[in-house]
């Protein structure tokens, strides 16, 4: 097996089903199952050996997956850093608190402060802004490291989120540029991608924003984005986007040959993939 590669986490898609239907999503056509428990134990073995510190569960929604905690417990006794990123629905105080012994972190996405614009982007039915604030002061109280992940849209770019943050309080802010990927949001090109220049606008309305312990948000282009994610699929592949296409790889071939021929390095090291997680 090549030398462990410079990336050191992974994101790996439990499950393509979601109950939400956010437009802008570039991991909703996957088309698969998900693999069973044991080769999932499996799995993770395997990007524990490759030098993995820390592994995100996301989806689709991850909490539809019967399995998860069972997975951030295993990922936990491999010695890893776990997180979840969740659009937060079905996440309640009460998991928080049974599990926060194998759970690092937590995201919770959330693209706009307003209620109304959550609703028309997919994400939620009304209540989605209210239940994640509701849902911060838990995950902040179990001791767990609360992150929030916003993707700008057109219906976004203009918008203060300022305030939901300082409420919020989280340990890591993540902006993204809305990504094309072809055959998974074709359809929302049209009436939600920014440009380049409208990104930079929201960057500028937000760069001064301090987070807990001094932090700063980190703000990711769509050229950021593309190539610079380790992720694996809900059916054990690796899956890149370079070109902005998805394409699927055995995990066994890509841990074989080398991480660093799938996925950029170099992007990943400049967005800032390695942090004091």
């Amino acid at each position: 097996m090549p030398a462990h590669s410079a990336i050191r986490s992974v994101n790996w898609h439990l499950i393509s089903a979601c109950n939400y239907s956010c437009r802008f999503c570039f991991a909703r056509n996957l088309g698969e199952k998900p693999v069973s428990f044991s080769e999932g134990l499996a799995i993770l073995s395997h990007l524990a050996d490759a030098g993995m510190e820390k592994i995100n569960f996301a989806g689709g929604e991850p909490l539809l997956h019967p399995r998860l905690f069972d997975y951030c417990r295993a990922g936990h006794d491999a010695g890893m850093v776990v997180s979840i990123t969740t659009n937060g629905s079905l996440l309640t105080e009460k998991m928080i608190e049974d599990h926060m012994s194998c759970i690092d972190w937590i995201a919770l996405s959330v693209d706009s402060a307003s209620e109304s614009t959550e609703k028309h982007l997919g994400r939620g039915y009304g209540e989605h802004v209210q239940h994640c604030i509701d849902l911060s002061d838990a995950v902040r109280e179990a001791g767990i490291r609360l992150k929030i992940n916003t993707t700008v849209t057109r219906l976004t770019w203009e918008e203060d989120m300022a305030d939901f943050i300082s409420r919020t309080s989280p340990d890591r802010w993540k902006v993204l540029q809305m990504l094309h990927i072809q055959g998974e949001n074709d359809d929302a090109v049209a009436d939600l991608a920014v440009t380049d220049e409208q990104f930079q606008a929201f960057y500028d309305r937000h760069a001064g924003i301090v987070l807990r312990r001094g932090v700063e948000p980190v703000f990711e282009s769509a050229t950021m984005i593309e190539g610079s994610y380790f992720m694996i699929t809900p059916g054990g592949c690796v899956k890149t986007d370079t070109g902005r296409v998805v394409r699927k790889y055995p995990l066994e071939d890509v841990l074989q040959v080398g991480i660093a021929e799938y996925i950029s390095e170099m992007l990943y090291l400049n967005r800032g993939g390695v942090y004091a997680w």
